[in-house]
């Protein structure tokens, strides 16, 4: 059993963060119109008020070939780091990564092997085994997305499940977000490709109210990763977390004995 096979697959939500309930049990309603523009504004001025978050949680993954489970920590600081540490059974360290806005370093434990490089997209995605940028990953796991203004966003935003939806093309594959109405959080995250075939499908769920920054925002407790063309699934459940908590610290400890690749 490799549990380190964990790290990739939650990392992949960089295209992963996160912010919503679902309404998927909810009838079918008809939603004010409204331009695109403004759900990014409404979106953006809640990922403005979070700037670190340190979480703790349990992990766990099902597909055809294993199951398993473990525990996860995880750090963010806005707007230049994310760390993320598995350990399975008994406490034993599995996979730790530490990315930066420029560098990344990726830990494999149980290889004993390091892989460092510049944080392009080419080499995250080759690590999270999908193309992402790292903006797209740091704002998943922080809970906060920011959409860029582009010249459709004038047109009304369409609706499906009782949210707004919001698509962003880029040259690999389609996002699609779900936005809950009334407090402009995303419930949902998709990545589909050329052909509308979903790649990767999110769900946020168990919200609590947090109030940060004098502002109140919802923030999930629980992920539910799924990649249904190879049947495998991961879910996340957060046990406790701290949003802008003050001198967050970062440690990657690497043995002198551990195999070192670098890319470029």
């Amino acid at each position: 059993m490799n549990i380190n096979k964990l790290l990739p697959l939650i990392l992949l939500t960089g295209a992963f963060i996160l912010s919503a309930c679902s309404a998927s049990q909810q009838e079918e309603k008809e939603l004010q119109k409204i331009p695109v523009k403004k759900i990014k504004q409404k979106v953006n001025e809640i990922s403005r008020t979070i700037e670190t978050l340190e979480a703790n949680g349990t992990i766990s993954f099902d597909s055809p070939e294993m199951s398993s489970s473990g525990s996860i920590e995880i750090k963010i600081k806005k707007p230049d780091t994310v760390y993320v540490k598995i350990e399975g059974p008994f406490g034993i360290d599995i996979a730790i990564a530490l990315i930066s806005r420029n560098e990344f370093t990726y830990y494999n434990v149980q290889e004993n092997k390091v892989i460092t490089g510049p944080s392009s997209d080419i080499n995250i995605g080759a690590i999270l085994k999908i193309k992402v940028s790292f903006d797209e990953l740091l704002n998943s796991f922080s809970g906060s997305f920011h959409f860029d203004d582009e010249l459709t966003d004038s047109t009304e935003a369409a609706s499906e499940n009782n949210s707004y939806v919001l698509l962003v093309n880029k040259t690999f594959a389609k996002q699609k977000y779900y936005v809950e109405p009334n407090n402009y959080f995303i419930n949902r995250y998709s990545l589909l490709d050329a052909a509308n075939k979903p790649l990767l499908d999110v769900n946020y769920t168990n919200f609590n109210k947090e109030t940060v920054e004098g502002m109140s925002i919802n923030f999930p407790n629980s992920i539910t990763i799924n990649r249904p063309e190879n049947k495998q699934t991961v879910w996340l459940d957060y046990d406790s977390k701290e949003i802008n908590k003050k001198n967050l610290t970062f440690k990657l400890k690497v043995p002198k004995s551990a195999k070192i690749v670098r890319w470029n």
